[in-house]
């Protein structure tokens, strides 16, 4: 009976000191646009100038990390983009997005290291607002320009009401679940999609795309290309590591040295293995990145209605008339 009577008192004291634990505490609403204000000024109005001015290594070091990290993907997912499009939107765009809405929420959004660039699921949607377009009959960029237009209009009002703040109730539960599938997104998409032709291990598969440019060359051998591919993917991963790791061992002369190759780890490895397959294994074709010749829009035409695709619908015509407008007629 006394053991039950501690126990009981044991557990009242430890709800008291914890009032409420595990519940998710809602802050109070801010006034109509006055939380939009005060983000600006909690970001930009205080440390901003001083983050923008910051030029040191570790800065340099961040920067080229952002770029080897979105440039790959963002010509990617260019290629596939205008493939699904008609190239109405192609690796040129995609480029051009990812830059000027980098560099924008990096300067006023107050999160310079999120990475922004286009994912798995934008794709898939962007895959249905095509066939939603050309089954009703309207242009897809106009189309698409107006569900943005809406995007912003729908993300303006939630930030004007401050229903972000919702964004709370999501648990951190929530949270690594979310995390984990957004790694294994990209760790699928590096070592080999069970679902698609994306992935290192996929170059083992003969009858991978990328091996159909060489069809006809006797010299080529898929085989070759496909374990160069898995030793530099790999290779790179480990150089990383290796890189990061001296930062907490007695090797070189000072910690100023070590900091260093910590700081440009992944720069350092990309650009050893970069050069290690452009001399030391220069007869091995192996997939590269492929980049726009010219930045000018990816669509072009065949003539001066810029409705027909250059050169899959006029494969008698020697060149293009033009390329598409920068900008989209919204009418």
């Amino acid at each position: 009976m006394s053991n039950n009577k501690e126990n009981t008192e044991s557990t009242l004291a430890n709800r008291d000191v914890m009032k409420d634990a595990g519940k998710v505490h809602m802050d109070e609403a801010e006034g109509w646009g006055s939380g939009i204000i005060k983000d600006f000024k909690r970001t930009v109005g205080t440390h901003w100038v001083t983050e923008m001015t910051n030029f040191n290594q570790k800065t340099v070091a961040v920067t080229l990390l952002l770029f080897i990290s979105v440039i790959a993907p963002t010509l990617t997912f260019g290629a596939v983009y205008g493939k699904e499009t008609g190239n109405k939107i192609g690796a040129v765009e995609t480029i051009l997005a990812t830059a000027w809405i980098g560099v924008f929420y990096s300067l006023l959004g107050g999160m310079p290291l999120c990475i922004i660039g286009s994912t798995g699921p934008v794709l898939a949607f962007t895959k249905a607002v095509v066939r939603i377009a050309d089954n009703i009959g309207v242009p897809f960029l106009t189309f698409n320009a107006w569900i943005s237009c809406w995007l912003l209009f729908y993300c303006l009002v939630a930030a004007f009401f401050d229903l972000t703040r919702v964004v709370r109730l999501a648990t951190r539960f929530t949270d690594e679940i979310f995390a984990f599938l957004i790694v294994s997104i990209f760790v699928f998409d590096a070592v080999g999609d069970p679902f698609s032709d994306v992935g290192i291990l996929r170059y083992f598969d003969p009858n991978h795309p990328s091996h159909e440019d060489y069809a006809e060359d006797e010299n080529y051998n898929y085989m070759e290309v496909a374990l160069l591919s898995t030793i530099l993917g790999f290779g790179t991963t480990a150089l990383i590591f290796v890189f990061r790791n001296f930062k907490s061992t007695p090797f070189f002369c000072n910690d100023g040295v070590r900091s260093s190759l910590y700081d440009f780890a992944v720069t350092m490895s990309v650009l050893i293995m970069t050069c290690v397959n452009e001399f030391l294994f220069s007869d091995v074709d192996t997939e590269q990145l492929n980049v726009p010749n010219k930045f000018e829009p990816s669509f072009q035409c065949c003539d001066s209605s810029c409705t027909t695709f250059f050169p899959d619908e006029c494969p008698d015509q020697s060149e293009a008339y033009g390329s598409r407008d920068w900008f989209v007629d919204f009418s």
